[in-house]
């Protein structure tokens, strides 16, 4: 968990990690790790500890004031050694920052949604980049004001 209250109260969907450190360098980057010692094998549904390797998942987060935050989430990799299926590895997923093949926390999603749905196009992007939010605006990075 969070080590301190008040940072669980401004990003609550880290409440199932372990911040390991903070660095300020030019926006705000969480490094994180979990505390879970098994994940479920979606296919057999058995607990697995044995760690096949370990990632780092670098999310986007909603900005604090309009400095950028990312989580640079530290993911193990199991292996599901069941006989009755052919081996498989498994990527721990934490409710609440992760989900498959997602770089944006849902807090980040819905905010970036209400720029698109009220402005769009490169308009939206300006504003998401002023906000401490970048996005690709029609494949590439919007840059000017």
């Amino acid at each position: 968990m969070c080590g301190s209250g008040g940072l669980v109260r401004l990003f609550p969907h880290l409440s199932g990690v372990v911040v390991e450190s903070i660095a300020g360098r030019g926006g705000v980057t969480f490094r994180t790790g979990t505390r879970a010692d098994a994940v479920r094998c979606p296919r057999c549904k058995s607990l697995r500890w044995r760690v096949h390797g370990r990632y780092e998942r670098r999310l986007a987060d909603a900005a604090v004031g309009s400095t950028p935050v990312v989580i640079r989430l530290v993911v193990r990799r199991f292996k599901c050694l069941n006989s009755g299926y052919p081996p498989v590895t498994l990527a721990e997923q934490i409710p609440g920052p992760t989900s498959p093949h997602v770089r944006r926390p849902p807090v980040l999603r819905q905010l970036l949604a209400r720029v698109a749905e009220a402005l769009a196009g490169r308009a939206g992007g300006r504003l998401a980049r002023r906000m401490g939010m970048p996005v690709l605006v029609n494949g590439e990075s919007e840059t000017t004001d």
